[in-house]
């Protein structure tokens, strides 16, 4: 896939959630084996996402997992300036705790620097490379 097609599919996958989004109120919660996987909190332009097991996202089999931080800085500032151009703002949570925002309401600071993006906010280093660490486990567990 090139990288026109790839930010096209984005994009229009992106158009697909705002429009979710903007258009819903309420929680809804994931239990996977009788346990709470992810939680969404939609609340007029903002998306919550509370990932309390990060073993969710190992449902489907990824093709590479060595993809490089510039190239998911590169798909992270994409996506924030799409959902900033669309008015939405999403904030990950970390089993309760804010970790990062994306969009509109993003208000980085030094973050700023290391995205390379107004649209990416780190609310908690901490939370964010815990997140992180979560995330390889729960790879390295399904391999």
């Amino acid at each position: 896939m090139t990288e026109n097609n790839f930010e096209k599919d984005v994009s229009m996958i992106l158009d697909e959630i705002v429009n979710i989004v903007k258009s819903s109120s309420g929680k809804i919660s994931i239990k996977v084996k009788q346990k709470p996987a992810v939680a969404f909190d939609f609340e007029g332009d903002k998306l919550s996402v509370d990932i309390i097991d990060p073993t969710i996202f190992n449902i489907t089999e990824q093709e590479n997992n060595d993809i490089g931080i510039f190239e998911k800085l590169k798909t992270a500032r994409k996506v924030g300036e799409i959902l900033n151009n669309k008015g939405l703002s999403i904030s990950i949570l970390r089993k309760g705790k804010r970790a990062l925002s994306i969009g509109r309401e993003a208000t980085p600071t030094i973050s700023s620097f290391i995205t390379g993006s107004d649209d990416i906010q780190f609310d908690s280093v901490r939370q964010v490379a815990k997140l992180d660490s979560d995330l390889k486990k729960a790879n390295q567990n399904r391999e």
